[in-house]
């Protein structure tokens, strides 16, 4: 284990979150905001993360905070990692908080409730197993119902989910319903009012042309985003309107097979690949419709930028219906005909309203959130 050290914050609620990761994901993106806007006369965060390095460490530990590499999994190492995660609890935290999507055990909770920690919350943030594409996803699945099973009321002090959906996948029957609060994800609405001088800034920046029609999609290359799919759609929409342009904004372990299959499909004059970005507000401003054929999803955060900006967002129905904040989006099924017709639709164009009066009224807004979370890092247990 590899530790960076800072000057100690005292008078402070500590918080410990676990875990965070280089990819640029979703939990990764939802605990940085949530650093970003908690109140930091009260509240201070470390991390731990079991990515070997993280692109954002540096400004992290210049805001005084601790960051903790974990060298091992529990289930690979369970004597080494209980060694480990009791190394970094003994530097002092009233909160861990624990963010997952599914249950592989439960040693980390145990070790927290053993070394006295005050509140242990159990954060879920998606409806379905996160693993390697060399691994079963069916014996992940049933891992993680069995263990569902062992779940018992007393195993953490909080539960969240970002969705009923995220919710019921995570906690089934084990957890009474009142013991758990939905808590939906939010964003920094200012980051995504709608700009015509950015938009034009951006396709230039991205050699789109005036009249290009442009797709856009943001996730990590996994099998839950689907990409496979998403390229098939759109070599079919590119065969039938010569201007449509796709952006795939995201990193990940199949980035070099949805290449290959870009390259096989001759489109790789119409893919741009834009890797891990920190301005995807302003790429989005770029588009003209966002596509989302996730397998699952909890709350997806980049479903409630996209609207904010805008857009017109084409997505899976498996996505809860939670995420459905403005009239701007779609659920479909993977028939493949039907994502065609869609996306051909909007090539036609249509006006395009800042929508993020909307998400803040409706609570979506991240300063929002931050303050939910206070409320729960400070309730009485």
């Amino acid at each position: 284990m590899r530790e960076n050290t800072c000057t100690n914050l005292l008078n402070k609620k500590r918080v410990l979150h676990f875990t965070i990761a280089n990819t640029g994901g979703g939990i990764t993106k939802f605990v940085l905001k949530l650093w970003k806007y908690i109140d930091k006369k009260r509240f201070h965060f470390d991390f731990v993360t079991m990515s070997k390095h993280l692109d954002f460490a540096e400004q992290l530990e210049a805001e005084g905070c601790k960051i903790y590499y974990l060298s091992v999994y529990a289930e690979d190492n369970k004597e080494q990692f209980i060694k480990e995660v009791e190394e970094i609890l003994d530097n002092g935290y009233d909160i861990v908080h624990l963010h997952t999507s599914w249950w592989r055990s439960f040693v980390l909770e145990e070790i927290a409730k053993r070394k006295g920690i005050e509140r242990i919350i159990v954060h879920c943030h998606n409806t379905d197993v996160h693993i390697k594409e060399n691994q079963s996803r069916e014996e992940a699945r049933q891992l993680h119902l069995r263990q569902r099973e062992l779940l018992t009321e007393d195993i953490a002090t909080d539960f969240i989910a970002c969705s009923e959906e995220a919710s019921t996948w995570l906690y089934g029957d084990r957890i009474s319903k009142d013991m758990i609060q939905i808590i939906p994800n939010a964003i920094e609405t200012e980051h995504f009012k709608f700009n015509n001088l950015i938009r034009e800034e951006y396709r230039k920046k991205l050699n789109l042309k005036p009249h290009d029609y442009v797709i856009g999609h943001v996730g990590r290359f996994a099998w839950q985003k689907n990409h496979e799919f998403l390229i098939d759609v759109f070599g079919e929409v590119s065969n039938l309107n010569e201007h449509a342009r796709l952006l795939l904004i995201g990193i990940g372990e199949l980035e070099e097979k949805i290449r290959n299959k870009v390259s096989q499909q001759a489109l790789h004059d119409k893919v741009l690949f834009l890797g891990k970005r920190d301005d995807v507000g302003e790429i989005m401003q770029a588009m003209d419709v966002f596509a989302f054929p996730s397998r699952f999803e909890g709350f997806p955060i980049v479903l409630i930028e996209a609207q904010a900006i805008g857009l017109k967002c084409v997505v899976s129905d498996k996505i809860p219906r939670i995420s459905k904040i403005t009239d701007n989006i779609e659920f479909l099924p993977f028939e493949k005909e039907q994502w065609i017709d869609k996306l051909l639709k909007y090539g036609i164009g249509y006006k395009r309203e800042d929508m993020t009066i909307i998400l803040e009224k409706s609570g979506y807004d991240i300063k929002t959130l931050a303050k939910k979370m206070e409320m729960v890092y400070e309730s009485d247990l």
